[in-house]
């Protein structure tokens, strides 16, 4: 666990699991009433699924995820659980940006490919 990480150590931690399986998480240590609050990495052989949890403003809680349009949605497996296979990218650039934009922000703007 890191306390206030920089950019460089989430990219230390993330390019680490371009070689390993595992989970990875940045989350906002006093989270909001509402909006994002945490973003997690699922790593399993080269696929990567990023999930963006977040408070809805009705107290409900929402899960975001990729919108990878040209991967189908034929099932793959990360860590023992069956994703479809647009919310999985094999591209760790595309993980790294969101957990910048996460890092800077406390959100990310879009979760596409």
């Amino acid at each position: 666990m890191v306390h206030q990480p920089t950019m460089e150590d989430v990219k230390f931690i993330l390019n680490k699991y371009s070689k390993f399986d595992g989970v990875a998480s940045l989350s906002i240590s006093l989270g909001p009433e509402y909006g994002p609050y945490e973003i997690n990495l699922y790593a399993d052989s080269g696929n990567y699924l990023l999930m963006l949890n977040q408070y809805l403003d009705n107290g409900e809680h929402a899960v975001r995820t990729l919108s990878n349009t040209s991967a189908g949605t034929s099932p793959v497996e990360i860590l023992g659980d069956y994703y479809p296979a647009n919310f999985i990218t094999r591209d760790i650039d595309i993980v790294i940006s969101c957990f910048q934009e996460f890092l800077n922000s406390g959100d990310v703007s879009s979760l596409s490919e």
